[in-house]
């Protein structure tokens, strides 16, 4: 299964077009906004004529939208959350706890604006940055995750 990963475009639509472009041509099996802004997701399924998933962010105010997702696949539970409600730019341990509580093995996860790639207690935690405002000198960025018994992360620069 290939999955895209778009995060924080804050409505900022060249960057939310730059990455449906990518899209386009990736042609992801499941795509995920992870937040930030959300409603940036409903103009990734107009332009791209296809189901966008989404999860909330810190700056979305939406109490219909389920907080988290989770995603099973034939080997793997996945886990996608914004990151806000677990302190992913203190630590990355209180994601990796819950998403152990969740059945999970994989985190898929924003809020930073710095794309990640990390294993915290036996759980892989990917962060495709900022499609819009990275932050710490990297570029907007997308990520394409391949999963099949693991996981492969690659980091797409808008």
């Amino acid at each position: 299964m290939k999955i895209a990963l778009v995060s924080d475009t804050h409505h900022i639509l060249s960057s939310v077009e730059k990455a449906c472009r990518i899209i386009e041509k990736e042609k992801p099996d499941l795509i995920i906004h992870l937040g930030d802004v959300m409603d940036d997701a409903e103009v990734m399924e107009a332009i791209l004529e296809r189901e966008v998933r989404r999860v909330p962010g810190n700056c979305d105010y939406s109490i219909h939208e389920p907080q988290e997702l989770l995603v099973k696949t034939e080997h793997l539970t996945l886990l996608a959350v914004h990151g806000h409600a677990q302190g992913v730019k203190s630590t990355l341990g209180l994601l990796a706890r819950h998403t152990k509580e969740r059945g999970a093995q994989v985190a898929f996860y924003g809020h930073t604006h710095i794309a990640d790639e990390s294993v915290v207690d036996g759980v892989t935690l990917l962060n495709p940055g900022s499609a819009a405002l990275p932050k710490r000198g990297q570029k907007p960025s997308l990520a394409m995750v391949t999963v099949g018994t693991s996981v492969s992360f690659r980091l797409i620069h808008l």
